[in-house]
């Protein structure tokens, strides 16, 4: 869960520092790119029982779980260039009028990352997500199936209700603490998350 949490929050966030669009546009792109994936993921789901049967639960979780953490080294940022920065200019001696309002696009000044840190090319970002959105949804049904069958003919509700509430308790906390990593250290702050998948 705490992988489609992050997923959620830093998008915005992370189209907008680095494609140097404004909030309303990087919410606008972030929505269509959501629900584009939750389409794929849906359809993920759908194929994960007869893959698991075909090539067997555990190669496949394997698999998962691989390209899972994979998909966060690709979100590291290897450029061909860096982030677009916001151009600020200093509100001393300038007579503002708010006539023609706009928005401020790109990175913000406060980020220290901002100036250090190469661009995430579109391409790599839309593949690292087109992985992550292939392998989790999988990992997810399969370890569920591996577990009700290890439990066996044992009452089930307890364990998946434990499952159920640790996913809530990262959907509740995830959001907090990966963006004010974001704030912190930038698009690869993600890479923690792979720590989080490689020793789930």
């Amino acid at each position: 869960m705490l992988s489609f949490t992050v997923l959620e929050t830093l998008n915005t966030p992370i189209i907008q520092a680095e494609l140097g669009l404004s909030q309303s546009q990087a919410v606008k792109w972030s929505s269509i790119f959501l629900t584009a994936t939750s389409v794929f993921s849906f359809l993920t789901f759908a194929l994960a029982t007869p893959l698991g049967r075909r090539f067997g639960e555990r190669k496949m979780m394997g698999v998962a779980y691989t390209l899972s953490a994979l998909a966060y080294v690709f979100f590291y940022p290897f450029g061909p260039g860096y982030i677009p920065k916001t151009e600020w200019t200093p509100l001393s001696n300038v007579n503002v009028t708010y006539t023609n309002q706009t928005e401020v696009a790109g990175c913000g000044w406060q980020n220290n990352w901002c100036y250090t840190q190469k661009q995430l090319n579109i391409y790599q970002f839309i593949g690292a997500n087109a992985v992550l959105l292939f392998s989790y949804p999988l990992a997810v049904v399969l370890l569920l199936s591996r577990i009700s069958k290890i439990l066996g003919p044992h009452p089930q509700g307890t364990v998946m209700g434990i499952l159920t509430a640790v996913g809530s308790l990262a959907r509740a906390i995830g959001p907090a603490i990966f963006s004010s990593l974001f704030e912190a250290f930038g698009t690869p702050c993600r890479y923690l998350l792979s720590l989080h998948h490689v020793f789930q």
